[in-house]
């Protein structure tokens, strides 16, 4: 991604590290993310539940990428963008493809989010 695109993401890429600090005040792992649709519109936002909900699923990715398929169509849901506050899992990353998401834009790279919290296999 060129510098100029980071700049144009950066407002929503913001939006999800603050829905990431949202699910760690409540009690879960500081992951956010939000989706937006065409017109740079803000649609849903979900926070890691994990923890709060005892679901190994919920992780934030799956969990707005499963809001946004129960509102909108194939045709709508090609033309938003899933942005996290760090780089999907493979779980995450199988659920944005299987809802036909036309892009993802992450904050945290997988490899600097090993850094930061060490190897988890």
């Amino acid at each position: 991604m060129t510098s100029t695109a980071v700049r144009d993401w950066a407002p929503h890429l913001l939006t999800a590290v603050d829905v990431a600090r949202r699910s760690r005040a409540e009690g879960n792992h500081p992951f956010g993310a939000i989706v937006v649709d065409a017109h740079g519109e803000v649609v849903a936002s979900a926070t890691n539940t994990v923890g709060s909900e005892h679901d190994l699923i919920g992780h934030a990715e799956t969990n707005v990428v499963r809001a946004v398929g129960q509102r909108y169509e194939p045709h709508e849901l090609a033309g938003m963008t899933l942005v996290s506050s760090a780089e999907p899992c493979v779980m995450c990353a199988g659920a944005t493809y299987w809802a036909g998401l036309g892009r993802v834009v992450y904050a945290l790279s997988e490899t600097d989010l090993a850094v930061l919290t060490g190897d988890d296999p």
